[in-house]
């Protein structure tokens, strides 16, 4: 049986007769493992199987005999590609008869913030919106893990379902990428928990709304759900050269601690295959058109983020470089931030901290939004009181159905999110918008 044996095993390995004659005569333990055989022998014989297929027309890799591209349409139509997909969207969302729409917010915030987060947040506070806060990574996790159970615990928004804590949190320092970097994040986030919404706006602990939810909304049910509101001006003269020819590095994006940015002291030529625009770091954008900054198919979007992630004050130059030198959004851009924002004179660096003393020029810029406030400050709880009615969370909308009777929280009970209220507010905005949306202020746009 023994003998038998052997001879099995020698007809089963023809190479072992070559395996003893290579070890005993050259030393070398050659073939020496058997355990290659199999898997070699196996991936040769599904090599020619594959191969034979390919050759015989059998194998058609991802797509069917039926999906398979003329060779003839691909320079004869788009109608395979996404763009065209993209294109067709961006058209057929030119109906201004939608109903109210949707927003989407991110409220970033960092160490001390999470108070004012929650002020703001119920402050714009809407159930047909979505929500996302960021509380960096400057701030303690006890302030974290704070902020994320006070979401958690309030009835409305577990309810809804529309307020998310981000829980990764990320270094972000204003002159770097990283709030560049960061609000692609939230973007990206709503992109994929949430289908309906039709604009993004980003806001800070230091933000507050000068108008209701429901007023803005009114306002935006009239308007083209392709136009962006962006700041946006040519970088000329010495910001040109200080910024665009400067390199600097953001510590946040490789460290755990924040610092200032670090300044190299090589120099770089400006760009000659796109313009460089600047303009305020506050937005407030359709989805169409941060669809196409996530998805990039152009590469363009993606050009410009590798670009300004060595840039001076990225967040003031990314979105409107991108939408200025965009074919299919360069002509959706209104300039403005919808922001109230004071200066000084000349003007610092940031600007100056309102309070009571600007109240009236903030009303009279009929803006939504101002910036910025000091925590607590005087002037939030004038805006409450005489801007937007709000005597308990939330700032009362068409969607608040409970009773008021007994000092009784009417938002506590919710109805129709579509039923809107608009009040003064609303006027303001309108009379604003107007101007925005004339002939001759959108012919100064991105020039």
């Amino acid at each position: 049986m023994r003998k038998l044996y052997r001879k099995l095993v020698s007809f089963r390995d023809p190479f072992a007769r070559v395996k003893r004659h290579v070890s005993s005569h050259s030393g070398i333990r050659a073939f020496s493992d058997r355990k290659w055989m199999f898997p070699f022998l196996a991936s040769l014989i599904m090599s020619i199987t594959l191969l034979i297929l390919l050759i015989s027309g059998q194998f058609d890799g991802f797509y069917g005999e039926e999906d398979q591209l003329p060779l003839g349409v691909v320079s004869e139509s788009n109608e395979y590609f996404v763009e065209s997909d993209f294109k067709q969207s961006l058209n057929s969302t030119a109906d201004v008869n939608l109903g109210p729409p949707r927003l989407a917010y991110l409220i970033s915030g960092t160490k001390g913030d999470s108070h004012r987060m929650m002020r703001t947040l119920q402050a714009v506070y809407h159930p047909r919106n979505q929500y996302v806060l960021h509380l960096d990574l400057e701030a303690p996790p006890r302030e974290r893990m704070e902020l994320a159970m006070s979401v958690k615990s309030d009835p409305t928004f577990r309810e809804m379902e529309n307020v998310r804590v981000m829980s990764q949190s990320n270094l972000v320092t204003y002159k770097g990428p990283t709030m560049i970097a960061c609000t692609l994040q939230a973007v990206a986030i709503l992109l994929r928990e949430s289908l309906h919404w039709d604009w993004f706006l980003n806001l800070s602990a230091s933000d507050y709304p000068l108008v209701t939810q429901d007023d803005l909304l009114y306002v935006f049910s009239n308007l083209s759900r392709n136009v962006n509101f962006i700041e946006n001006m040519q970088l000329t003269g010495w910001k040109l050269n200080q910024r665009a020819k400067s390199i600097i590095v953001d510590p946040a994006l490789y460290l755990s601690k924040k610092s200032d940015i670090a300044w190299t002291t090589q120099r770089r030529s400006l760009p000659n295959s796109f313009k460089l625009f600047t303009g305020s770091a506050w937005i407030m954008l359709t989805r169409s058109f941060l669809e196409y900054c996530i998805w990039g198919w152009d590469n363009f979007p993606r050009t410009i983020l590798m670009y300004y992630t060595n840039f001076v004050s990225s967040p003031e130059g990314y979105f409107h470089t991108v939408i200025c030198n965009s074919k299919e959004f360069v002509n959706t851009a209104i300039g403005h931030d919808l922001h109230y924002i004071a200066w000084d004179s000349p003007p610092k660096q940031h600007p100056r901290s309102l309070s009571l003393k600007d109240f009236d020029n903030m009303v009279k810029s009929k803006a939504p939004f101002a910036r910025k406030f000091h925590k607590n400050d005087p002037a939030l709880d004038k805006i409450d009181k005489e801007l937007l009615g709000r005597t308990h969370r939330f700032s009362p909308g068409g969607w608040c159905v409970g009773s008021s009777a007994n000092s009784n929280d009417p938002c506590s009970v919710q109805g129709d999110d579509s039923v809107l209220k608009p009040g003064p507010g609303s006027e303001r905005l309108q009379e604003l918008v107007q101007t925005l949306s004339s002939d001759e202020f959108r012919r100064k746009q991105c020039s």
